[in-house]
């Protein structure tokens, strides 16, 4: 990727992934311990080097994606975006963060900046899929900004919520 983006909040740094990361992504996503929302759940080493490799496509063609989120150097998470595989021309908010970054404060910032930004780079429509009962996830992604959707692709299950946010005033600018 020629262009790195930095962006730094009041508690977070959070940069593109890269293969430098590569080390600390494969151990969040074999863990079944994380909290949030990643569209492929726990993975091996193999799937989460595809992961990477997709996430590295994303940012080369579209100048959007995932990002790792750190706290003071830390490596604490991943958060950013994805083009939707099941709603068209939009693009699919998520994240996760290590067990011992389980505060709901800092995955909302961090998804709140990393929908931010997506919109600031001209996605204009960002979707995320929750489960009715995951709380913490319904306020990550409601304090992000996003509300649910009244309608939903009929692949989504009875206790599955949409949530969505369309292109508005940039947030992350804010939380400098």
């Amino acid at each position: 990727m020629g262009c790195r983006y930095h962006i730094q909040t009041g508690h977070l740094q959070l940069d593109p992934v890269s293969w430098t990361d590569l080390e600390d992504v494969v151990r969040l996503k074999a863990s079944a311990g994380v909290t949030g929302r990643l569209a492929g759940g726990v993975c091996n080493r193999v799937l989460s080097e595809q992961d990477m490799l997709t996430d590295l496509m994303t940012w080369g063609r579209e100048g959007v994606g995932m990002f790792t989120v750190r706290q003071q150097g830390r490596f604490i998470g991943l958060a950013g975006v994805q083009p939707s595989t099941t709603v068209p021309d939009c693009h699919e908010l998520q994240f996760t963060m290590i067990a011992a970054a389980r505060d709901t404060a800092l995955s909302r910032e961090a998804t709140t900046t990393a929908l931010a930004f997506a919109h600031d780079a001209g996605v204009s429509r960002v979707i995320a899929y929750v489960r009715e009962h995951d709380i913490v996830a319904r306020q990550v992604f409601g304090g992000a900004g996003m509300s649910v959707c009244p309608e939903k692709p009929e692949r989504c299950g009875p206790d599955i919520l949409l949530y969505h946010s369309l292109r508005g005033a940039p947030a992350w600018a804010s939380l400098h």
